[in-house]
């Protein structure tokens, strides 16, 4: 399903809280942990807690249903899930209030340096600002957990952010990033 309606980034953040709540706070910390840290690494930080905030906008055309299912996904449903990075690729292409250009960090921000991501593509075939996106949204869910995942002690995140480097995650930005995390 394409969205061909305008949208605005707040019609979008209002619509995902009503879809979704979880995946709404889960995404407003994703949106002001991109912002600090991207000023944190010297980057540009105009739109980044918007790109943060929306990074799951394409949930919206996921069932709130398939959302919220606490038993484990079926391969049909976990393809549906998969989508929601397309659904927000076409979707943010469309909104007049944000850039472009970061739709399509929001498309591959489930990719992993080792190409065994959403789509295949890997190491600086992915955007800089998806491998960022990567690694805080995986950081978010670890700590906060979802209806499917427990929440993890700060510890263990950073250990398993460390031993998926260079698999899932790029080295030097996972040690950026917890360089940054012991700074704040």
């Amino acid at each position: 399903m394409v969205v061909t309606t305008i949208y605005t980034v707040d019609t979008l953040l209002d619509s995902l809280k009503s879809h979704c709540p979880a995946t709404y706070e889960h995404s407003v910390r994703v949106g002001k942990l991109l912002e600090a840290f991207t000023a944190y690494l010297g980057m540009e930080t105009n739109h980044m807690f918007e790109l943060g905030a929306l990074h799951d906008c394409g949930k919206l055309l996921i069932p709130s249903k398939l959302l919220n299912k606490e038993e484990k996904l079926t391969e049909s449903e976990y393809e549906e899930i998969k989508k929601h990075t397309r659904y927000g690729y076409e979707t943010l292409l469309e909104t007049e209030d944000f850039p472009n250009s970061y739709a399509t960090s929001i498309l591959f921000h489930h990719e992993n340096i080792d190409k065994s991501g959403y789509y295949a593509i890997g190491g600086n075939a992915i955007p800089l600002l998806a491998r960022i996106v990567r690694i805080i949204d995986s950081y978010d869910t670890m700590l906060n957990g979802r209806i499917y995942q427990r929440s993890l002690e700060f510890e263990k995140v950073i250990d398993e952010l460390n031993q998926l480097k260079g698999k899932l995650y790029e080295p030097q930005l996972v040690a950026s990033f917890t360089s940054f995390l012991i700074k704040i």
